[in-house]
């Protein structure tokens, strides 16, 4: 009995033994990962600086070449279908997209597609010698300056939004003199910014583009939103359905919340089974909802207890699907806070809601450019307000509201805006003519 009882103690030590040694060597891989991290930033940031002024200088613009970069560094927004319509009409630009090396596996890019990774010696030839820089957010003023010859074009990812942009504005300047240099950079260095408003246009120039030359040419990222084209619809709603899951008879919500300081799954409370029962008693058919949170946002959990029954699920999470255009296409009933999307998807004259839980807070906190009441979607701030909204819904007033909100914005999209575009830069750039 000792004999087992010693053995048994001998084990155990080992097994200690063994977990303290996993320790100190976890311990030890993360103070080299930090020690690696900390040297990669005082070392490889100047490195990088020293090159871009090297590269800048030495560098020949190429006349013929375009490098895209968006916000997300992923293929998506205007520059997207951009990209798409010079494709189309076999323009002879070299184009080169940048990426994020974590996105390379993540998301899918035309094969014909030239990608390279941004802040990389390698990114920074493909920038240097480019003629033009077109991106859809602050891309290019965060990491470079522009050296003369170049153009860069801007055509923002926001459209008739509400949420004020000065807070962009104001957090770059609180990061120090770097923050404040690429609000110099945006400012100074961006030609021409692509609207499709006048409002957007006001809203503009309060922010970085005071100065800059506004084109109002429209998003061209709305186009797909005119779209008639059965085969191509009936394509991308049988991928998206495919993908996730969901049943082919379900007709599609979109809830897409933006992101907030002090976000809380209770500011996402909605009951989604007595919501798409509302619906279909509204409506008819049954409905499933494709929730798609931000990127600043997406580790929130989201409460799937009404899901384990497969034939019962409503909720199926899209936040991985890149093409926020795509989803609007194929979507009976859009729902948002804040976020500026739905002013995009208002373009397909198909009903949606703003369930806004802080509202006040959120006034405080952030802004909007006017009242959400203004929109032509009813405004809930409770999911009793939603259900009842739901059930109220006039279309004809609602469609009435949309023309009347989109005269006063003064909005030129009509699902041709790539092509206006796509126009207008081969007078820009007329050397890659075919």
């Amino acid at each position: 009995m000792k004999k087992k009882w010693k053995s048994l103690k001998k084990r155990i030590k080992k097994i200690f033994r063994g977990i303290r040694r996993f320790i100190r060597k976890r311990k030890a891989y993360r103070f080299m990962m930090k020690g690696y991290r900390f040297v990669k930033k005082k070392v490889r940031k100047p490195y990088m600086g020293y090159m871009a002024k090297r590269i800048m200088r030495n560098s020949q613009i190429e006349p013929y070449k375009i490098v895209i970069g968006t916000n997300t560094f992923t293929y998506t927004c205007n520059p997207k279908y951009i990209y798409e319509e010079i494709i189309r009409r076999r323009l002879n630009y070299r184009i080169v997209w940048l990426v994020n090396r974590k996105n390379l596996k993540k998301f899918d890019y035309p094969e014909n597609i030239r990608l390279v990774p941004i802040n990389t010696v390698k990114g920074l030839r493909e920038v240097y010698s480019a003629k033009m820089w077109i991106d859809n957010g602050i891309v290019f003023s965060d990491y470079f300056d522009k050296k003369e010859g170049q153009l860069h074009l801007q055509t923002m990812h926001g459209s008739l939004g509400i949420k004020r942009l000065d807070n962009a504005v104001l957090c770059r300047n609180a990061r120090g003199k770097s923050g404040q240099r690429v609000v110099q950079r945006e400012s100074n260095e961006t030609d021409y910014v692509i609207t499709n408003s006048q409002f957007e246009e006001n809203v503009f120039r309060s922010v970085f583009w005071k100065n800059t030359d506004m084109v109002r040419l429209g998003h061209a990222r709305t186009d797909i939103l005119f779209t008639t084209d059965p085969y191509k619809i009936a394509a991308i709603r049988e991928e998206l359905l495919e993908r996730y899951g969901i049943p082919v008879h379900k007709k599609l919500v979109l809830y897409a919340p933006t992101h907030r300081t002090g976000l809380t799954i209770e500011n996402l409370s909605i009951d989604y089974k007595d919501m798409t029962e509302a619906l279909q008693r509204k409506f008819g058919g049954e409905f499933a909802v494709m929730i798609r949170m931000h990127k600043r946002t997406k580790n929130i959990v989201l409460d799937k207890e009404e899901c384990e029954d497969p034939t019962e699920q409503v909720l199926y999470d899209v936040t991985d699907y890149p093409d926020i255009q795509e989803l609007m296409m194929v979507t009976a009933v859009g729902i948002t806070d804040y976020s500026s999307w739905i002013y995009d998807y208002v373009l397909t004259r198909r009903p949606g809601f703003i369930f806004a839980t802080d509202l006040e807070r959120y006034n405080t906190n952030t802004g909007l450019y006017y009242p959400l009441e203004e929109t032509p979607f009813p405004v809930c701030q409770s999911h009793g307000q939603l259900i009842e909204k739901i059930e109220k819904f006039d279309n004809d007033l609602f469609l009435k509201r949309v023309e009347e909100f989109l005269d006063e914005k003064q909005s030129v999209d009509d699902g041709s805006s790539a092509k206006r575009i796509v126009d207008w830069i081969q007078t820009l750039m007329p050397e890659a003519l075919p």
